[in-house]
């Protein structure tokens, strides 16, 4: 079972352990006092969605022999204006590098969207999710991240 704490570390700051004992810094943001050195935890929500969604994605693209090289995931979130401000909508940008199937990779990041990645299945429930994909080809220069 996943466990996690979190310890006040003076000011606005607070650091999250996971149970191997990862830590993040997080702290309020800087219009609300924060110093800008942690990430706020509603970022800390896309940052875990975009995580998430990206491990489901690379595992399935490489369990169907598809030659993935990078891949970066760009998410913007809108938040309510009455509290509790939570994301109202959120938009996911997955842009793929390498050689890749376009019919796999739209299978693969919508059955990430809709039904395997339990962030997105979470946050589906209270905000609009929007995703899409971009696939680069990889040039001949470039070499496959190993995995």
């Amino acid at each position: 079972m996943p466990k996690a704490s979190v310890t006040w570390n003076g000011d606005l700051k607070l650091v999250g352990r996971d149970q191997f004992g990862h830590e993040v810094l997080m702290e309020a943001h800087k219009r609300y006092g924060g110093s800008g050195e942690g990430t706020t935890p509603m970022d800390l929500f896309l940052m875990a969605l975009g995580g998430c969604a990206s491990l489901d994605i690379i595992t399935m693209l490489k369990s169907r022999n598809q030659d993935l090289t990078s891949l970066d995931v760009e998410l913007e979130g809108i938040r309510r204006e009455e509290h509790p401000r939570f994301f109202s909508k959120i938009s996911i940008k997955f842009k793929l590098r390498g050689t890749l199937d376009d019919n796999v990779v739209d299978r693969v990041v919508r059955l990430t969207m809709t039904k395997l990645c339990p962030i997105a299945a979470i946050l589906a429930n209270i905000s609009e999710l929007k995703w899409s994909y971009e696939i680069s080809k990889t040039t001949q220069l470039e070499q496959p991240i190993k995995t």
